[in-house]
């Protein structure tokens, strides 16, 4: 008896219909993140351990360089930059870059944090929101005036809301009649002789 030949269309069509349900997992996978709408802080919905878990960093903040760089370590004592994600604060030498400096580090400098991972940005530095206590502080830091929300890379609304807020109530660096953005800034910097 002759065996019958097995075509490759049954294997494809198989293969393909396997990748199609496995584009699934990741969304089944990936670290829910709930948001407390009492208090609007960002919850990170973990049980893993701290190694196993890649999507968030567990750091003491042992540097902070500005209002919206900070440095930690892990528990392995291995350095990360980390940016905070969706604001920009003022540049040192820009009014209210001290300021803003020294209000994210009363908050996170010594303590504990947790960064939710977004990305990696062109200087290596780690993206993402930190969270302290449960308290997301890329949005306080909005919500104080001590930075602008970068709209031109986030479209959050709660975060756009809390620079406009910050905004309309003259708090922090919009007590200034004429803020200057720290990306420009950064560019009339960058084009000067």
């Amino acid at each position: 008896m002759r065996r019958k030949r097995i075509g490759w269309l049954p294997i494809i069509v198989i293969v393909l219909v396997g990748l199609y349900l496995q584009s699934f997992r990741p969304a089944l996978q990936a670290t829910p993140v709930e948001i407390n709408n009492n208090t609007r802080e960002l919850v990170p919905q973990h049980t893993e351990s701290r190694h196993s878990d890649p999507k968030h960093l567990y750091l003491k903040v042992v540097g902070v360089h500005d209002g919206d760089t900070i440095t930690g370590l892990d528990e392995d004592q291995k350095q990360f930059k980390i940016r905070l994600d969706a604001i920009d604060a003022p540049e040192l030498g820009m009014p209210f870059g001290q300021a803003s400096r020294k209000a994210l580090s009363e908050k996170v400098f010594g303590k504990t944090v947790v960064v939710i991972i977004k990305t990696k940005d062109r200087y290596g530095r780690t993206v993402g929101h930190v969270l302290l206590d449960k308290r997301d502080m890329n949005l306080e830091m909005l919500e104080e005036g001590m930075a602008w929300h970068y709209a031109h890379y986030d479209h959050n609304k709660r975060l756009a809301e809390a620079e406009k807020d910050a905004r309309a109530n003259r708090i922090g660096l919009w007590r200034d009649p004429n803020p200057v953005a720290p990306w420009d800034w950064r560019k009339h910097k960058k084009n000067e002789p």
